[in-house]
């Protein structure tokens, strides 16, 4: 069923992924991931614990020991993961707590993998229509064929994010005034 839209949908495009090696598949791209898309993406990911959770216990462990708020705790197990220069203290907080660390690291490693994982199987049950597609059938893709359809959902992610322009009143067929008159509203009727 459509939706009796006032300016249609843009037109629908597609592109091929994977290689003569993998094989080639043809994906529909429609300028962001649908409803379904998103709802099967948090399915997958429903039975995942939080690395956020996890992460804050840790920084709550290290905030405890330190003597720091877990704010201040958490900073720098997120500096530490993502390599910046630390400050002397921070430093030796780092070095201190470093395998605790390395737990987040990993934990938000395996978050990253498991969100792709996820992602990749929602297109290919979706837009491939494969709805028995698992997470499994994703684990055993090629990586290539892996790869580029994730980068088709960072695509239609990025897409999702620019603004549309909004519609003008002309496409939407609404009368225009005269050249000359004002459209301000006057407060009478």
């Amino acid at each position: 069923m459509t939706l009796p839209f006032v300016v249609p949908p843009a037109q629908k495009a597609s592109c091929r992924v994977g290689n003569n090696r993998c094989g080639v598949l043809e994906i529909e791209l429609l300028g962001g991931l649908t409803v379904g898309e998103s709802a099967t993406i948090s399915e997958l990911l429903a039975k995942e614990q939080s690395s956020f959770v996890l992460g804050a216990k840790i920084a709550d462990g290290i905030a405890t020991q330190e003597k720091i708020s877990i704010s201040e705790a958490f900073a720098v197990i997120e500096d530490s993961i993502s390599g910046k220069t630390l400050e002397p203290e921070a430093e030796a907080i780092r070095v201190r707590h470093a395998d605790s660390i390395q737990e987040v690291a990993a934990l938000y490693a395996h978050a990253g993998q498991r969100n792709m994982e996820a992602s990749v199987t929602a297109l290919v049950r979706s837009r491939l229509a494969q709805p028995e597609w698992s997470m499994e059938d994703t684990r055993s893709m090629d990586q290539a064929l892996f790869a580029d359809i994730w980068e088709i959902v960072q695509q239609e992610q990025m897409a999702e994010d620019n603004e549309a322009e909004p519609v003008t009143e002309e496409e939407l067929g609404k009368p225009q005034p005269e050249p000359g008159k004002s459209q301000k509203p006057t407060g009478k009727k």
